[in-house]
């Protein structure tokens, strides 16, 4: 019977891919709960159960033994997807019916990808010998919560990138309510699943903290912060424009991707107490994408191939939709196409694959908009921009590097007012900033790259219109909203640069130390929002702003713990510490007074309020259990 589980399953994904389904939808999920009942009854006769399962483990830890393979991973994620594409089978807000139909069609085409990427690695294969058991730190209540809650949250994520790239294929109005709908169950349980992780590590592991910066931990944080940006949009100032809300959701879904092949590309992250396999033969390269590549060879390279090409067609569909120009759908199976090839010709079909076709088969969209928007012109002076990454890439030779700087270049020109585009633009300094600092590339390229970015501005000299007054109280309150934004989104990119980097060493004291002004600056909006109709404190506040620095300098080596030792930069913990600590502890009964002031009102910003506690609280407790402890 299980020979024919993962055809029948497959068949089921690919016809309903085709022409959605919602009552035949559950069988995409039936791998997975056979698999699970086959641990839960110890049928050893299949090889996971007989390596990973036993009769003497309690009844919950066979359960969660289904996931502590490879495969039962994936056919996890596989099951979440088609859930959820049944939970939601019927149109979400202000959905129409093509849009409805696309995005039931990319959710469950990417349930078959999953299937197709599990049945390479053949998850009922006949046992041929026994195994050693569920390792004893993963027998544990953590192991049969936390595993699920994170690919329910990544399988939410997926769904958020889905909504836009249905919404903009199909042009539906009403994106916005939409993401928001799903935005929020997916913070919730990514939240959720992350604490439980940190509460693992601390409780099991024996890490001696909640939190160290494994490249794993790092990466699951990513989509985190970016439903933080994503969930935040709809108080900035101002209309949000729909590209941005379908950049911001796309991001979210590649950086799932992302978070996932950190954790199953063995041997590229080789510091990770997570890593799956590491191949010690040779010099490896000292890029993540060099090392993906050479993980191509192995029997699960197709998998890890999968995500990758996922993350860089995210890319590719963004950047042509800025363009306002269609592109063939086919491009959109391009992802179940790899896997089937790898179903076909074996996990290891990809052995020698040439890297720039995947690069150019993910950026396909990106091109075919761009040769069809030929005819309308453009202005090519502003495409020195990304001529110059192009050029930079040469230098440094990041591939993936280079495409997040293209993503900024390219999102910058294609601005309809581009000398008003400076969230690109501090996108791309932020990028090549945070590559200085963590040692990735050279000063000078880094220089390069940043004045690149700004040039524009300085050849447009000053803007009349952009003058401002800390006193005024509208921009007080301007500065307030905008920072869950562009705060936290410079943050994101400074969190990511630092775990590509992060390949043969964790880099906390880089995470702790560069992170800190952006952590303290989000604080500091808290406290700003608080006193929003008292315009002359809050101008007091932000000019006292620089006392936290002196008091830093001055007391962080007295907290105590590690606070002595030196972090980074000739800053010790304590100091770093400090400079989070003294706004996160200002923000504390500024949102506390925020929460009084919204009880008893039926709105949205209690429970927001609630959430910004939380994080000050999760902020204050990651100083005193990390930054300021070895």
């Amino acid at each position: 019977m299980e020979s024919m589980l993962m055809p029948l399953a497959v068949v089921v994904a690919a016809w309903v891919t085709y022409r959605p389904n919602a009552k035949i939808t559950w069988i995409i999920a039936l791998p997975f709960f056979v698999l699970a009942a086959m641990f839960t009854l110890n049928y050893d006769s299949i090889h996971l159960v007989a390596w990973y399962g036993g009769e003497e483990l309690p009844l919950k830890y066979r359960f969660a033994a289904t996931w502590a393979a490879r495969e039962g991973p994936i056919l996890l994620w596989a099951a979440w997807m088609a859930l959820l594409s049944i939970l939601w089978r019927n149109p979400l807000s202000g959905e129409n019916d093509e849009s409805h139909l696309m995005r039931l069609r990319l959710m469950n085409g990417f349930s078959l990808t999953l299937l197709l990427s599990a049945w390479i690695l053949q998850p009922f294969k006949a046992a041929g010998s026994t195994g050693p058991g569920l390792n004893e730190l993963l027998q544990t209540d953590l192991m049969v919560i936390h595993p699920p809650l994170i690919f329910l949250a990544y399988s939410l994520c997926i769904t958020l990138a889905v909504i836009a790239i249905s919404s903009l294929i199909t042009n539906a109005d009403g994106m916005k309510d939409r993401l928001i709908q799903v935005a929020r169950p997916a913070f919730f349980f990514s939240t959720l699943g992350i604490g439980l992780g940190g509460l693992w590590a601390y409780l099991i592991l024996d890490w001696g903290g909640y939190w160290a910066w494994d490249p794993v931990e790092t990466g699951s944080l990513l989509p985190w912060i970016c439903l933080i940006v994503l969930l935040h949009l709809r108080t900035k100032p101002g209309k949000t424009p729909e590209h941005m809300w379908a950049g911001i959701a796309m991001a979210t879904g590649a950086l799932a991707l992302f978070a996932t092949m950190v954790t199953r590309a063995g041997g590229v992250w080789a510091v990770s107490v997570h890593t799956f396999v590491i191949n010690s033969e040779g010099s490896p390269p000292g890029d993540v994408f060099g090392r993906i590549m050479l993980i191509l060879s192995d029997f699960s390279g197709v998998e890890v191939a999968v995500y990758l090409l996922g993350i860089i067609q995210l890319m590719g569909i963004f950047l042509a939709s800025r363009l306002g120009t269609q592109f063939s759908k086919w491009w959109l199976i391009m992802l179940p196409a790899l896997a089937t090839f790898g179903v076909a010709g074996g996990g290891d079909v990809l052995n020698g694959f040439n890297p720039t076709l995947l690069v150019i088969l993910g950026l396909g969209p990106f091109v075919e908009a761009g040769i069809r928007s030929l005819p309308a012109g453009h202005d090519w002076k502003w495409f020195a921009l990304p001529g110059v990454m192009v050029v930079l890439r040469f230098i440094h030779g990041m591939v993936l590097f280079e495409l997040l700087s293209l993503i900024f270049a390219f999102g910058l020109i294609f601005e309809k007012e581009r000398l008003k585009g400076w969230g690109w633009a501090s996108a791309g300094v932020v990028l090549f900033l945070s590559a200085s600092w963590s040692g990735m590339l050279d000063i000078w390229v880094c220089a390069v790259g940043m004045i690149a970015f700004i040039t524009p501005w300085f050849i447009a000299g000053e803007n009349a219109d952009s003058k401002f007054s800390f006193k005024d109280r509208k921009f007080q309150q301007r500065m307030a909203l905008w920072s869950p934004v562009v705060v936290v989104g410079l943050y994101l990119i400074l969190t990511l640069v630092i775990l590509i980097s992060s390949i043969d060493s964790i880099q906390l004291a880089a995470h702790e130390l560069y992170g800190a002004p952006f952590i303290a600056a989000a604080m500091i909006a808290m406290v700003m929002w608080s006193l929003r109709d008292k315009p002359q404190r809050v101008f007091l506040f932000l000019i006292s702003t620089p006392l936290i620095l002196v008091f830093a300098w001055m007391f962080g080596n007295s907290l105590g713990y590690d606070s002595s030792e030196i972090l980074g930069a000739s800053l010790s913990r304590g100091q770093v510490g400090m400079v989070v600590l003294l706004p996160a502890l200002m923000a504390l009964p500024a949102t506390i007074s925020l929460i009084k002031e919204n009880t008893g009102k039926r709105n949205v910003s209690l429970l927001a309020h609630v959430v910004h506690l939380g994080l000050v609280l999760l902020i204050i407790g990651h100083v005193m259990s990390t930054t300021i402890i070895d």
